[in-house]
């Protein structure tokens, strides 16, 4: 079979893959009630789920979350797992708020007050930094499995969590990355929202190239997944932490980079293009016509999206070596609120450890990676700013992506020392 033929077939494969009917878990932001949906793709899967829920909007308009709050789109869909429970979300509707997720954590801790019914939400939307405060005191303090990482070594810890990671490395991964995943989706939301990307033709197609180096580098910083790693945890051999040349920097056995099946845009770039010598950009989704091998080059110059990516201007850089936020043993601390350079005021009051047990696992969602400057109020508008400008200076998109998506400018926070208000 010559390397063209087998490159065709194994995009069809991998169409084939996207389009198997699968089974998911449907639910509505109020979670009144829970309905199975079999689908062949995302589009699917809005379009049924809405019809079931009773959601008369146009499911383009309609989000779809996780439990744990994070937003998905088309190309994270085909990642997940048959079974996994989706939130459907119509605009103007509120997903979780802390007084949620708090609920849920206590739930999973199974306080027997809890059984009481109506009063349990009004009793955790007041004062509720003061209650997550008393929560951390009756968590179970045993440490004698925290050093375990499989399913098989600590079945509890993995017990009614809706993933396929085998080991607690693995997921705290992945729940990074859907952190981050959630910015890059609420950037491109606020972008996409604005004045500026509605009528300004020139703005936009900055913006557009802006997006479009986002989802490239952060794919290749692997959406930081491993902040939340305890396996990439700083010890005391460590290499300098600018050392790019670490071995560490390339992605790893449990990174979700290597799940899932291989993807066009890879497979032509690893198969098809090495060896061609015609310039030509991979894409996100080619047609292609098994008859003719030429209709691939026409196809990609046709594709807007690849236009886009031409055009950037903005080169994908690597990151260096990868340290998480934690210590070897899986432990994180406060970093305090924005405004201080001193710490966490509360020292070790405010430490946790997520790898110990399923209940400091659930309470750890009540931590946030804080922005210092903030996205909403400040970056969204700076990028806004720079849209305009007849030409953009390279350093100033790369200041925006490290203040969107990286440490230079998040910090890990317990809940007390979270400000929700203006950073000014």
């Amino acid at each position: 079979m010559s390397l063209i033929a087998e490159c065709f077939r194994r995009l069809t494969d991998g169409s084939s893959c996207k389009s198997e009917l699968k089974g998911y878990k449907v639910t509505d932001v109020n979670r009144t009630r829970k309905i199975g949906i079999a689908c062949r793709n995302f589009q699917d899967l809005k379009r049924k789920a809405c019809s079931k829920l009773n959601i008369i909007n146009d499911p383009a308009e309609v989000n779809v979350f996780l439990l744990d709050g994070s937003l998905i789109d088309e190309e994270y869909f085909y990642t997940l797992e048959p079974q996994t429970t989706l939130i459907l979300q119509k605009p103007g509707e509120k997903v979780l708020s802390d007084a949620d997720i708090l609920y849920d954590a206590l739930r999973r801790v199974n306080i027997d007050f809890l059984t009481v019914g109506d009063k349990v939400t009004q009793f955790l939307t007041e004062n509720l930094k003061a209650k997550v405060a008393l929560l951390n005191k009756v968590l179970n303090k045993d440490d004698s499995k925290t050093a375990l990482s499989t399913r098989d070594e600590h079945p509890e810890w993995f017990k009614d969590l809706e993933t396929n990671c085998t080991t607690k490395e693995a997921y705290m991964h992945r729940r990074c990355q859907d952190r981050i995943r959630t910015y890059l989706y609420k950037t491109i939301e606020q972008i996409k929202c604005s004045d500026v990307y509605m009528n300004d033709r020139k703005a936009r197609q900055h913006l557009l190239r802006t997006i479009a180096f986002f989802k490239v580098q952060l794919k290749e910083d692997h959406y930081f997944g491993y902040y939340f790693d305890r396996s990439k945890a700083k010890t005391g051999d460590s290499k300098d932490d600018n050392d790019e040349t670490d071995s560490s920097n390339r992605c790893y056995e449990h990174c979700p980079c290597n799940s899932g099946h291989i993807s066009d845009e890879t497979y032509l770039d690893q198969q098809y293009l090495r060896l061609q010598s015609s310039d030509i950009t991979t894409t996100d989704s080619i047609e292609i016509d098994e008859t003719d091998a030429r209709r691939l080059v026409d196809s990609e110059k046709k594709n807007a999206n690849d236009e886009i990516l031409e055009s950037c201007p903005y080169r994908v850089k690597p990151r260096g070596k990868q340290i998480a936020l934690c210590d070897e043993k899986g432990e994180f601390k406060c970093e305090g609120r924005w405004n201080t350079n001193v710490g966490c005021a509360y020292n070790d009051r405010h430490k946790i450890n997520p790898y110990k047990s399923k209940e400091e696992l659930a309470l750890f969602s009540t931590w946030n990676l804080d922005h210092k400057i903030e996205r909403s109020r400040t970056l969204v508008p700076r990028l806004l700013q720079l849209s305009q400008q007849d030409t953009i200076n390279e350093q100033d998109i790369y200041d925006c992506y490290d203040n969107l998506f990286t440490v230079k400018n998040l910090r890990l926070v317990h809940i007390v020392c979270h400000d929700k208000g203006s950073h000014k």
